[in-house]
């Protein structure tokens, strides 16, 4: 009877054994493993990221976020957050309808961290195909298969200012090579020209130069000449000034005293032609009796004019 239980018991296990196998090799049954699992390697924070948040590929829900956590590599020194992603089994790569990871990653497969509300502020990862992103891996940090990271909107913006840039600078360094074509060929034009002008400059100027010298040259010559006959004018000037001293001193004698003279008869004049001076007044004495003489011979005149024989008979009392 034990033996009996024993072989059903085996029967029974081995059954389960094959219809496990089954389902695992048609990938109904969530078996957890490396070929269900991989990790994306992000070198910004995970802000609104957390265990258990969904991961889509192309708007399908393929998986979730397993784990989070933090590591050091130790060739930079710089700090990473590895997330671990689980698959499920039915969207597993390699054993759902997605091909195997490696292949995948070789089409351009990236994980981008997208906002899943705004309300909350979480976020999801999803993957998607974009080839012209670059590979960037991690291998010292992890032994999983890793998705590559792709652009963030600041990366796709900071490349696109970059791209801008560099066209923009091509278009002015191309305007300046034309320009300085332009300018090597106008100098090569005008070169030639401008040399002989120099040359001609250059030898007109050093005549100029000896001219200028052989003037500056006997305008010395005549600057001491003068300068000369200057000294002996000032020497004969001199012994002529100490021999007139004495009538120079004379005549500046007479002079102050001419002017101490002029000041008393300016003095005299003030004081006649004040009006309350006595002689301003006899003068005006004087001039008043004249004009009354004046007036009166004025009016005997006209008397002998109308009778002249005023003249020899008198005036009638």
């Amino acid at each position: 009877m034990p033996g009996r239980q024993t072989l059903i018991g085996a029967v029974m296990l081995g059954v389960a054994a094959v219809g496990l196998g089954v389902l695992g090799f048609k990938g109904d049954l969530p078996l957890p493993g490396r070929s269900s699992e991989a990790v994306v390697v992000f070198e910004s924070p995970t802000n609104g990221l957390d265990i258990g948040s969904p991961v889509n590929f192309r708007g399908v829900p393929v998986g979730a976020v397993e784990r989070i956590t933090v590591k050091v590599d130790p060739v930079d020194h710089h700090t990473y957050m590895p997330v671990y992603i689980l698959f499920d089994p039915a969207h597993a790569p390699g054993r759902g309808d997605l091909p195997p990871l490696p292949q995948l990653v070789a089409n351009g497969l990236r994980a981008d961290m997208t906002l899943h509300s705004l309300v909350t502020g979480q976020t999801e990862l999803d993957l998607d195909l974009d080839p012209e992103t670059p590979v960037h891996l991690h291998p010292n940090l992890t032994d999983l298969p890793e998705i590559p990271m792709g652009q963030t909107a600041l990366q796709q913006l900071e490349a696109m200012m970059v791209s801008t840039s560099m066209e923009g600078l091509r278009h002015d360094l191309a305007t300046a090579l034309a320009s300085v074509h332009k300018l090597v060929a106008d100098v090569n034009a005008t070169v030639p020209g401008m040399m002989t002008s120099i040359h001609d400059t250059s030898t007109r100027s050093e005549m100029a130069v000896r001219q200028i010298r052989a003037t500056v040259i006997d305008a010395q010559n005549r600057a001491s000449v003068t300068i000369n006959k200057l000294d002996q004018l000032i020497a004969t000037n001199t012994h002529q000034f100490e021999g007139r001293r004495a009538e120079l001193l004379a005549l500046i004698a007479n002079t102050r005293q001419t002017m101490a003279q002029s000041r008393e008869t300016l003095a005299g004049l003030r004081a006649l032609l004040d009006p309350q001076s006595r002689d301003r007044l006899n003068l005006d004495d004087t001039m008043r009796d004249i004009m009354e003489a004046g007036y009166g011979l004025r009016g005997f005149a006209n008397e002998v004019e109308s009778n002249p024989q005023l003249l020899l008979m008198g005036r009638n009392q």
